[in-house]
C-alpha cells in the first residue's frame, strides 16, 4: 500500500462556531455549509471541541428549550487531532480506534489548525482500488438495517438513530416503497426547531438501491456520482437488507488494512528470525566454507580472513590483517589488469574473474575470484568482500581436456577439429594478404595390409613415427594433422611457386619412404601417396581445398604410389563419379541389379571340369556393365561387401545346387570373402543358414580368402575359418605370392588350396624369374599337402608348364572367360576332356 500524506485530501475550510453559539444556529450553519460537523473554538481561534452529525441526533427534543442550548454543552472535547504529514491509513486506523467520523488536522510544526478530513474524504482518496474491486456488498461490514415508518415522529427515529448508533434508518412508507432518514436530514430539522414534523417529510424518497452482488468499487462509484452518502443494498427477491455509507465503506478498508497491518508485522517478526538464524548460519559458513574469504575496508585494507582463506594461500590473519591482498601477487597480471578490475568495482560494484596469485610458499595457483562491493547507505562503499577458489587441478583438466579435444591422442597432432580451425584461420589471412597458401593430403600406402598382417600395435607404432617424420620434415610455422587412419595433412601458410611447393612434397615423400622396423623385429617398407590443392586456384574454403587435395592424393595413389599430384579440374569429376557408383551400390541390391557370373575351374591331368568360381557383376541401367575392379573397392570401404557378399554365397549355392540336381554337377563353386565378411558378417552362421536354404552339401562349397585376410592375427578370424572347415567346407587362399605370408603361419591355417597369383602365370612361358615362382609355389603347396590353383591361364603353354610342375588346377580364358548362369549351364553340358 503507498504512502499518501493526509496533507493531500484535508478540507482547508472548515466550518467553526463559539462555544455559546446555540444548537440550532450551529445546525443551520451546518446545513447551509452542507458540512457533517462544526468545530467550537475560542475566541483566539482555538479548537475546544467539535460537534457532529452523530452528536446532534443524540439531542433530546422533546425538551423545547434543547435548540436555544449553547452547543459547548453537545460537543465532543477535547478534539481529535493528526498531523498534516501523517498517512492516509493513520487517519483511518485513528477514526476506527476512536469511533470518530471526523479528524482536525494540524501543522507538524507549530500546531495550528490546518483543516479537517473525514471518512468521506478518505474513502474518495483511498488508493484502494484493487481492494474494493474484489469486495462485494454481500460480504462487507455494516451494521443490521434499522426501520422506521414514514408517518413515525422525527424526534422518534432520532431516538433510535442515537440508541442504536446509527448513521441512517431505511423509511418505509405505506406503498412498500423505501425511503432513507440520514443524520444529515436530522441536522436540517434541527435546523428548522418543528419538532412535531413526521419522519416522511425530511426524509429522502425513494431510496437509491443497488444489489448485493455489487462491488465496493462500483458502490463508491455510484455514490460519488449521486453526491450522496448512503445507498440501499436489495436482495435478488426486491427486499431490502441492509443501509451502507462511505463510513461502512471505510471500515471494510480499515479491516482489510489491519488485516495487512497484522500481516506485515508477522512478516516482519518472521524476518527478524530469519535475520538472526542468517546471521548465524552466515558466520558458521565463513569459518567453515572451502573458499576462501577476505573482507577489506573501502580501500581495500584486509580486516578478516577465514581459515580456508589460510588453507589456500598459507598466510594467517595475523600475517595479512592491515596489508592489502596485494602481498598474493604472483606478477602474472599485468598492472592495466588491476586498473580495469578496480575501475569495474568503482562502477558496478561487482568484479569476477581468474586471477594466478602466489601462496606464500612461492608456488603459483589459479582462483576463480569474486568481489563484491558492501554499500554504506550513502552511495558509498564501506567495505570489499572477496570470495574466491582454488581451481588450479580444474585448469588444469581443462587445458588436458582441450588438447585432447584438439589433438590425436594417439600422435600428439592436431586433430581433424583443429586442423579444420587453422586452415579456415590460414585461408582467411591469405586472402587479407593476397598470398598463396598449400594444402597437403597425405595417405600411407598399403598401410591395411600392414595394419591386417602385423596387427593394430604395429599400426599403431607405424603412425607414430610417420606423425615424428612429417614433423621433421615440416618447414616452420607449418601444421602437421592426423585427420583419420593413416590420413595426414600439412598446412603451408604464404607459399611461393608451386615448384617450391613440389620440391616440398618430394622431400616430404622421401623422408617418409624407407625401412620401418615395428615391434623391435618386423622390417616393413613404407611410402605415401600425396596429394596438392593451392589457394585460391584451387579452391577457396576449407573444404574444397580438403576435398580437392584428396582428390589428388587419390590420383597419385593410382598412378603407382610413392608419389604427389597437383589437383586438377579432371580429378573433382573422378570424384563425384566414385561418389555416384557409392550411391548406386546402396540400391543396387534393391534393385536386383547384380548378376552372378562362373568362370570354369579345369583339372590340369585329366582335362575334367571340377568346378567354377562365382564372380559378380554389376549391371547398371545408365552406365552399363561397371567392372569389379571399380566397385568392389568402393563396396569394401562403404561397409556393403557384407550384405553383398551374402547375396553372392546364396545365389552362387542356389544355381550350384539347381546344377547337381540337373546335370549331376560333381564339381565345387568357389566363392570369394572378403575380411570385412569374416570379422563383421557373422560368417559361419550365415554360411550354415544359406546351405540350410539352397540345399547344397559344404563339401561342395569353396571359399576364397586373399593372402593379407588369411596373415590376419584377429581372433575372430581365426575363429571363424576354422568354423568354416569344421563344416566341412573347402578354404583356399586366393592370390597367393602378393602378401607377406610365413610359412610358419600358413602351415597351422585350416585352408586346403593354394591359387598362384595371376602376376606370375601371365610371362612365365617368357620370364624365368616367373616361371621359378610359379614353380617354388607350386613345390611348396605340394609339400604342405595343399591343391594347388594356377589362375590366369590364357596359353597352351602356362597349361603345359603347370601340368609338367604338378600343378593340380588351372583357371582362365584358355577355358573359358566368366559367364552368366544360363551360359555356364550350357559351357557344362558340352564339356569335352579332351578338349582341354
Amino acid at each position: 500500500m503507498t504512502f499518501t500524506a493526509v496533507e493531500s485530501i484535508v478540507s482547508r475550510n472548515v466550518l467553526t462556531c463559539a462555544p455559546d453559539t446555540p444548537v440550532s444556529e450551529a445546525a443551520q450553519a451546518m446545513c447551509h455549509a452542507r458540512c457533517g460537523s462544526i468545530v467550537v473554538v475560542d475566541g483566539s481561534g482555538g479548537p475546544l471541541g467539535i460537534w457532529t452529525e452523530s452528536d446532534v441526533v443524540k439531542l433530546d427534543l422533546f425538551h423545547p428549550d434543547v435548540a436555544q442550548c449553547a452547543v459547548r454543552g453537545f460537543m465532543t472535547s477535547p478534539v481529535l487531532s493528526i498531523p498534516a504529514d501523517a498517512s492516509i491509513q493513520d487517519a483511518a486506523a485513528c477514526m476506527h480506534e476512536n469511533k470518530v467520523r471526523h479528524l482536525i488536522v494540524t501543522d507538524p510544526r507549530t500546531g495550528k489548525l490546518l483543516g479537517m478530513v473525514s471518512a468521506t474524504d478518505i474513502v474518495i482518496n483511498q488508493d484502494a482500488e484493487f481492494f474494493l474491486r474484489l469486495k462485494r456488498l454481500d460480504n462487507m461490514l455494516h451494521k443490521p438495517l434499522v426501520v422506521v415508518e414514514s408517518d413515525a415522529l422525527v424526534v422518534t427515529a432520532m431516538s433510535r438513530m442515537s440508541e442504536l448508533s446509527v448513521e441512517a434508518l431505511g423509511v418505509r412508507y405505506p406503498d412498500g416503497s423505501w425511503g432513507i432518514l440520514t443524520q444529515r436530514d436530522v441536522v436540517r430539522f434541527v435546523a428548522g426547531g418543528d419538532s412535531s414534523l413526521q419522519v416522511s417529510a425530511i426524509a429522502s424518497h425513494p431510496l437509491r438501491t443497488v444489489p448485493n452482488q455489487m462491488t465496493l468499487l462500483n458502490a463508491r462509484r455510484v455514490l460519488l456520482e449521486g453526491r450522496t452518502r448512503h445507498l440501499g443494498v436489495g436482495a435478488d427477491n426486491g427486499s431490502l437488507l441492509a443501509i451502507i455509507g462511505m463510513s461502512d465503506i471505510l471500515a471494510t478498508m480499515e479491516q482489510e488494512f489491519l488485516v495487512e497491518l497484522r500481516t506485515a508485522l508477522r512478516e516482519r517478526d518472521e524476518a527478524l528470525l530469519r535475520s538472526r538464524q542468517s546471521l548465524q548460519l552466515a558466520d558458521k559458513v565463513f569459518e567453515s566454507t572451502l573458499e576462501g574469504i577476505v573482507i577489506t575496508d573501502d580501500s581495500g585494507v584486509i580486516q578478516s580472513v577465514n581459515p580456508a582463506f589460510t588453507r589456500i594461500t598459507g598466510y594467517t590473519l595475523a600475517e595479512v590483517q592491515g596489508k592489502t591482498p596485494a602481498v598474493l601477487k604472483s606478477g602474472r597480471q599485468s598492472p592495466d589488469f588491476y586498473e580495469h578490475m578496480w575501475r569495474q568495482l568503482k562502477l558496478d560494484g561487482y568484479w569476477q574473474g581468474e586471477v594466478v596469485n602466489r601462496r606464500k610458499s612461492g608456488l603459483l595457483y589459479t582462483e576463480h575470484l569474486t568481489i563484491t562491493g558492501i554499500p554504506d547507505g550513502n552511495g558509498g562503499i564501506r567495505h570489499y568482500v572477496a570470495v574466491f577458489s582454488d581451481i588450479t587441478q580444474r585448469k588444469q583438466a581443462e587445458e588436458r581436456l582441450h588438447f585432447l579435444a584438439n589433438h590425436d591422442a594417439l600422435t600428439g597432432l592436431p586433430n581433424r577439429t583443429l586442423f579444420g580451425e587453422k586452415l579456415q584461420s590460414a585461408i582467411e589471412q591469405a586472402r587479407e594478404h593476397n598470398q598463396r597458401m598449400a594444402l597437403m593430403f597425405i595417405d600411407l600406402d598399403r598401410f591395411k595390409l600392414i595394419n591386417d598382417t602385423l596387427g593394430h600395435q604395429a599400426g599403431d607404432e607405424l603412425l607414430v613415427k610417420i606423425a615424428s617424420r612429417l614433423q621433421t620434415e615440416a618447414p616452420m610455422g607449418c601444421t602437421v594433422a592426423r585427420l583419420a587412419g593413416d590420413e595426414f595433412t600439412l598446412l603451408l601458410p604464404n607459399v611461393g611457386s608451386p615448384n617450391s611447393v613440389a620440391s616440398l612434397a618430394q622431400d616430404v615423400l622421401d623422408g617418409i619412404a624407407g625401412e620401418v622396423v615395428l615391434g623391435g623385429s618386423s622390417k616393413v617398407f613404407v611410402s605415401a601417396s600425396l596429394g596438392i590443392a593451392m589457394y585460391p586456384e584451387d579452391g577457396s574454403t576449407a573444404d574444397s581445398l580438403l576435398v580437392n587435395a584428396d582428390a589428388a592424393m587419390y590420383r597419385a595413389k593410382n598412378r603407382g604410389k610413392n608419389a604427389f599430384q597437383f589437383y586438377t579440374a579432371d580429378m573433382n569429376a573422378s570424384a563425384m563419379a566414385r561418389l555416384k557408383l557409392e550411391y548406386g551400390l546402396h540400391r543396387a541390391l534393391t534393385r536386383s541389379e547384380f548378376q552372378v557370373w562362373y568362370q570354369p575351374k579345369v583339372d590340369l591331368a585329366s582335362g575334367k571340369l571340377v568346378g567354377m568360381e562365382a564372380l559378380v557383376r554389376w549391371q547398371h541401367p545408365e552406365m552399363g556393365l561397371v567392372s569389379p575392379v571399380e566397385f568392389i573397392p568402393v563396396a569394401e570401404e562403404s561397409a556393403l561387401i557384407v550384405p553383398l557378399g551374402a547375396w553372392v554365397l546364396s545365389e552362387a549355392c542356389r544355381y550350384t545346387h539347381a546344377l547337381q540336381q540337373e546335370l549331376g554337377f560333381a564339381g565345387r563353386v568357389a566363392v570369394n570373402l572378403s575380411g570385412r565378411q569374416l570379422k563383421f558378417g557373422n560368417i559361419v552362421d550365415t554360411v550354415q543358414q544359406v546351405l540350410d536354404e539352397t540345399g547344397l552339401p559344404a563339401a561342395s562349397l569353396e571359399l576364397e580368402i586373399t593372402e593379407s585376410t588369411a596373415m590376419d592375427s584377429d581372433l575372430e578370424v581365426g575363429r571363424a575359418l576354422e568354423g568354416l572347415r569344421a563344416m566341412g567346407i573347402t578354404l583356399s587362399i586366393d592370390d597367393f605370392g602378393t602378401g607377406y605370408s610365413s610359412l610358419a603361419y600358413l602351415k597351422r591355417l585350416p585352408v586346403q588350396v593354394l591359387k598362384i597369383d595371376r602376376s606370375f602365370i601371365a610371362h612365365l612361358h617368357e620370364d624365368k624369374d616367373d616361371a621359378a615362382i610359379a614353380s617354388a609355389v607350386i613345390s611348396m603347396g605340394r609339400s604342405l599337402g595343399l591343391s594347388i590353383v594356377a589362375e590366369g591361364v590364357e596359353l597352351p603353354a602356362h597349361r603345359d608348364f603347370l601340368r609338367e610342375q604338378g600343378c593340380h588346377m588351372a583357371q582362365g580364358y584358355l577355358y573359358g572367360k566368366p559367364m552368366p548362369g544360363p551360359e555356364f549351364r550350357h559351357y557344362a553340358q558340352r564339356f569335352d576332356p579332351a578338349d582341354h
